[in-house]
């Protein structure tokens, strides 16, 4: 280490570091035995105080038995490192009336910030888009849609032609064929990117409740809940943090009025800065509230992408500090104000009118499954599947196949096409794309205020 001069200053160029993880792997033992892992919060104050108990923490490579040398996964490449410490400049998008020097020097321009980035691998990869039906658009070439007349038999499924899942010997499936294989391919681009960058992992803890309730009884009753996160890794995730401030710009009486909150103007330009976006893609997510692990017990999505992003350049989440007059407890109904006090204010402010559309967020989920799969409570009806090839045609028949609750019939299909596959290797038969039991789309935050208050 040694000082720079103001020459080697202006050659500085902002690099952060970067840095890549090999053989990663956390293990800690079964709650109560000698290697296991708690952290507490405490809820309450005093010795006998209420808290949340996190134990048996493991985090190693998706597959591998928890606990052995050999469970530690990668993340990160050479080429693709975590980075953390990089000096980005960023400009906004909005154009106001500002004095960027500080000096009263107004100009009509946007914004520019100095942000401190960090990034997980992979993180310049977006999000793909998981429903079939919106990604083919209108190139099926068949009739793909509810019947026009309500007399006319026909078995609708969004995206796949009129008729597919009935006995029906031969069904003209278009470019269904093709246009899945592309499909397969435009989702497999991603996951080979993915797999360049990072292992999947497995990531299991336990959860534990003690209060007053139930602190003399037996840790099964203190139980909350496992929760088991499999075949997980993070694409499109990175965060940029600034110093924001106005840079001087000149609000209208107006506008000013709309941001009052008890005088205190409250629109985000000041304090700390940022802009985060998370992307998670899970084979499974998996919750379960019985001790002993029963099936009954066991909430699962499978087949889990979301993307959220969380404030952008225009719209970041700022966190400062506010003059704050918050009410007097128990006067809602007839407010009474306290004299102001400094709070932390955590707030996404809104859009700039002239920005026009905020960062958007999807989740999509592939199937859910409640507790156990043979539950009759779960199992919807008993049907037959008939298997097509290439061309439409039927080739097989399962007979009395099980339908499930939340699990889509292009899943329950699918399953049996393994099954018909492995048994036939020299004839089998395509898959078809999956549907989605949950899809929420364009997520975005308008406007966030979090202020804390004195109790």
């Amino acid at each position: 280490m040694q000082p720079l001069d103001e020459t080697q200053l202006g050659e500085v160029t902002g690099e952060g570091i970067g840095a890549t993880f090999d053989n990663v792997v956390i293990y800690s033992g079964d709650y109560g035995q000698p290697d296991d892992f708690r952290l507490r919060l405490r809820l309450t104050e005093g010795s006998d105080a209420e808290s949340v108990i996190l134990s048996e923490l493991r985090f190693n490579r998706s597959g591998a038995r928890p606990g052995q040398a050999s469970s530690g996964g990668f993340f990160g490449t050479y080429d693709d490192p975590f980075v953390i410490g990089d000096l980005r400049e960023i400009t906004e998008r909005h154009v106001g009336l500002i004095d960027p020097e500080g000096d009263g020097t107004f100009v009509t321009g946007s914004r520019v910030h100095t942000a401190f980035y960090a990034g997980f691998p992979a993180a310049d990869l977006t999000q793909k888009e998981r429903g079939f039906y919106d990604w083919s658009g209108n190139r099926l070439g068949v009739e793909n849609r509810a019947a026009r007349y309500s007399n006319e038999a026909v078995s609708y499924y969004r995206g796949l032609p009129n008729n597919f899942f009935t006995s029906q010997a031969s069904v003209d499936i278009g470019s269904l064929t093709t246009l899945s294989q592309e499909y397969a391919a435009y989702l497999q681009e991603q996951e080979d990117q993915l797999d360049l960058a990072t292992n999947k992992f497995d990531l299991h803890f336990r959860i534990d409740t003690i209060t007053d309730q139930n602190r003399t009884l037996s840790t099964d009753d203190q139980f909350l809940a496992y929760a088991d996160l499999e075949g997980v890794r993070l694409y499109g995730t990175s965060a940029m943090i600034w110093g924001h401030s106005s840079q001087g710009e000149t609000l209208s009486e107006d506008n000013l009025a709309r941001y009052k909150n008890n005088g205190q103007p409250v629109y985000a330009d000041r304090g700390l800065a940022m802009a985060v976006n998370i992307g998670l893609r899970a084979d499974a997510i998996r919750l379960t509230a019985d001790p002993s692990g029963a099936a009954a017990s066991m909430l699962e999505l499978r087949g889990v992408d979301a993307y959220l992003p969380l404030g952008s350049v225009d719209q970041p989440l700022t966190i400062s500090t506010v003059e704050f007059e918050q009410i007097k407890r128990g006067t809602w109904k007839n407010p009474e104000y306290l004299d102001p006090t400094t709070q932390l204010r955590m707030e996404i402010a809104g859009l700039p009118q002239d920005v026009g559309q905020a960062p958007q967020g999807n989740i999509f989920i592939q199937s859910m499954a409640f507790g156990d799969p043979n539950d009759p409570e779960l199992i919807t009806g008993v049907e037959d599947i008939f298997l097509r090839d290439a061309s439409g045609n039927i080739v097989a028949t399962k007979d009395n196949v099980t339908h499930r609750a939340f699990v889509p019939k292009t899943v329950i299909y699918n399953e049996q096409v393994a099954v018909y596959n492995e048994a036939n290797p020299n004839n089998q038969i395509p898959f078809i794309p999956n549907q989605n039991v949950v899809e929420i789309r364009g997520l975005e935050i308008q406007r966030l205020v979090i202020t804390t208050q004195d109790l």
